[in-house]
């Protein structure tokens, strides 16, 4: 029988399910604090929290999965552009390997692209974002706030020439960084 993955948008009342996916997905990886469930409530609570952005997925039914977008800037001393944010990603290890996160990934690109936004930035793992067309971010004149490896650090843009003329350091939502 073939597992049917759904994906949709978060709904009132399911903060706490999500904060149960997204600590189960992290709770055994080596690079992780074991907060990410932390920074999306302070993310809750922000301007840049698209609630149409936050997305949960299910196998046949159970909670599998979840993915971030929230708005961020690439700022220079003129100019402000709205970007997305991609954190995080997670998916809880009984559903590893079987699309959920690749179902997660695509969804949010057809959700940002249909609200209009132009591009969306992570620092991630290299060897799986690039599947879905993410890019170096130091292809681009664009710099992330705080240090990361160069391979960790990509863009995606969301259509042609989304990017074009794009220059500056990306702002963050607040809380997005906080501990």
């Amino acid at each position: 029988m073939k597992t049917q993955i759904t994906v949709r948008a978060e709904q009132a009342g399911e903060a706490g399910l999500v904060a149960s996916v997204v600590a189960r997905a992290y709770a055994g990886v080596a690079y992780s604090d074991q907060r990410e469930h932390l920074m999306i409530d302070r993310l809750r609570q922000t301007s840049a929290f698209i609630p149409s952005l936050s997305l949960l997925a299910e196998v046949d039914g159970q909670p599998a999965g979840h993915i971030l977008l929230t708005r961020a800037h690439v700022r220079d001393r003129d100019t402000t552009v709205e970007t997305l944010a991609l954190a995080p990603l997670s998916v809880v290890p009984e559903y590893q390997g079987q699309g959920v996160g690749r179902s997660l990934v695509e969804a949010a690109h057809q959700a940002a692209a249909t609200l209009g936004f132009g591009s969306i930035v992570l620092v991630g793992i290299p060897g799986y974002y690039p599947r879905f067309g993410y890019e170096p971010l130091s292809r681009y004149p664009i710099t992330l706030p705080f240090p990361a490896p160069a391979d960790n650090c990509m863009i995606l843009p969301l259509r042609p020439g989304a990017l074009a003329g794009v220059a500056g350091v990306v702002e963050y939502a607040p809380g997005w960084l906080e501990h």
